[in-house]
This record gives structure tokens, C-alpha cells and sequence, in this order.
């Protein structure tokens, strides 16, 4: 409890009052994404903190915290509850999610509309052409059916609002460098 106390007085003061390096700002403002965000800050300590009065007095090494900000330690592969995505899709931008949805429409039979259940939000992914199929239980290409539930794996690349207001989420499948073969097909939900 004091250590993540301690740490919490790090990232408030860094954040309100700078450390003069490179460290970005965006790593102290997504702390504590992951439980072990407050043992590597703990790494660039040089002293143990210390109380003078209301002032608490923390002594870090401005090279170790730029090179904890400028690490990733996320995964880009997500597996994620769809309702999640459309709740916070800007969370997972760039990131692969894996989630289960039911298709909505078709389009031009290289996008794929899935149901969001929101009047404002649609949620597309494009195969860039490449032809959008599952493999059946026989090991044969079939048809994507609309308003059947499928595990999808894909990027979302870009969040907008269209010309109708609505927020449109873009996303992508995973694709050969051709753009002929969907690599991660959709894949039926066993009902």
C-alpha cells in the first residue's frame, strides 16, 4: 500500500510539474495498466522517499524513467469482449482483437457490418478485397451468413464520424501482402 502510494505521489508530480527529459508523458498517465507498471517505476528510485513536513521528496534517475516510458509492454494480441471494444474502441486501436459478434450486412462481399446494438456506432472490417469466407466442418470454403455469430480477429485502424453522424469503427482483417487471402478467417460460434 505505501509503495503504490508512493507511487501514485510520483506520477502526480512528474505529470504537474515535469521532470525536464524526454519521458513521455502518455507512460504516467497509463500507469497502473499493469501491475507491474509500479515495480519498474520503483526500479529508477535512487533513494528511498522521504516526508519533510507536507513535502514528500522522491530522487528518481532521469535515464532509467525515460527508458520505462519509451518500453512496450503491451501485447498487441487482445482477446476481448466486443461490448468492451465498442465501449472504449480508442483502448484498443492498432492492437489485433479477438472477440465474438453476429454479422449485420455484407458489403461488396469484402466488408463485413457486425451488430453493435447502438443506433450511433457502426462497426465495419474490410478484407481489402480479398475474398471473405469461413472453412465449414467438412473443411470447405462457405458463405459468411448474416445474423450468425463468428469469431473475428482483426485491427482497428481508424475511428470516425460519417457524413450521417453516426461514429464509424474501421477495422481490418489480417491479410497476405497481396491482399488475395484472409489469414485469420472468421470463424462460426457453436451454438
Amino acid at each position: 500500500m505505501k509503495t503504490a502510494f508512493i507511487s501514485v505521489l510520483i506520477i502526480l508530480s512528474l505529470f504537474l510539474f515535469g521532470c525536464g527529459t524526454d519521458v513521455k508523458p502518455n507512460y504516467f498517465l497509463g500507469m497502473f495498466r499493469d501491475d507491474n507498471d509500479i515495480d519498474r517505476l520503483s526500479e529508477c528510485l535512487t533513494e528511498m522517499p522521504q516526508v519533510d513536513g507536507d513535502t514528500l521528496i522522491i530522487k528518481s534517475d532521469i535515464p532509467c524513467l525515460t527508458d520505462i516510458s519509451n518500453r512496450d509492454t503491451s501485447d498487441p494480441n487482445v482477446d476481448v469482449t466486443f461490448s468492451k471494444i465498442l465501449d472504449n474502441p480508442e483502448f484498443y486501436m492498432d492492437k489485433i482483437v479477438n472477440f465474438v459478434a453476429t454479422v449485420k450486412k455484407i458489403h461488396y462481399s469484402s466488408n463485413v457490418e457486425l451488430y453493435t446494438n447502438r443506433q450511433d456506432t457502426s462497426f465495419l472490417i474490410t478484407s481489402h478485397g480479398a475474398q471473405i469466407h469461413i472453412i465449414d466442418e467438412d473443411g470447405e470454403e462457405a458463405d459468411v451468413i448474416v445474423n450468425q455469430e463468428y469469431r473475428f480477429k482483426c485491427r482497428i485502424y481508424e475511428i470516425k464520424i460519417n457524413e450521417t453522424g453516426r461514429w464509424q469503427i474501421q477495422s481490418e482483417f489480417i491479410v497476405t501482402a497481396d491482399k488475395k487471402t484472409i489469414l485469420h478467417l472468421p470463424e462460426p460460434v457453436e451454438e
